[in-house]
């Protein structure tokens, strides 16, 4: 049965697609995670040598002392916000991903629900046929017997 056959084939590709997809957002949701937990990590390290540095300036703190530290904040908050752009982006393919998995799901579901179709079909064939056959081999049966004869 070619029909079943070609259903079957697209059936499975459309398991491994789901697959593919489901592996992929995995990956891209494990990305998104590592950029904002980077990201968690500067604006912490931001925070604290902040904090770090008004502690120390209540001693005082030489012009030079306060351009460095004006300088590593800047270079600070230049790569925050760097990285908030990478979190952006991330959060941006996982959706992406995220879409694509399910019109993945929502594909082999509708080529599941065909295959079932088709078994549901092919299966109401056979019985409609051994139907046929055991009313032939009745009535065959039945004008093969003698008849009474009163």
């Amino acid at each position: 049965m070619a029909t079943s056959h070609s259903l079957k084939l697209l059936l499975e590709h459309a398991h491994k697609q789901t697959d593919d997809a489901a592996i992929n957002l995995g990956k891209l949701n494990f990305k998104q995670q590592e950029a904002e937990k980077t990201l968690r990590l500067l604006i912490e390290y931001r925070e604290n040598y902040q904090v770090q540095f008004m502690e120390s300036a209540g001693n005082g703190v030489t012009p030079t002392e306060w351009r460095n530290f004006k300088a590593f904040i800047c270079k600070l908050d230049t790569a925050i916000q760097a990285q908030q752009n990478l979190v952006a982006v991330t959060q941006q393919h996982t959706e992406a991903g995220s879409m694509q998995y399910h019109h993945q799901r929502k594909k082999l579901k509708s080529y599941d629900t065909l295959s079932r179709r088709a078994e549901l079909h092919y299966q109401l064939r056979l019985q409609k046929q051994e139907q046929h056959q055991l009313d032939e081999h009745t009535s065959h049966t039945l004008s093969k017997r003698p008849k009474n004869v009163e």
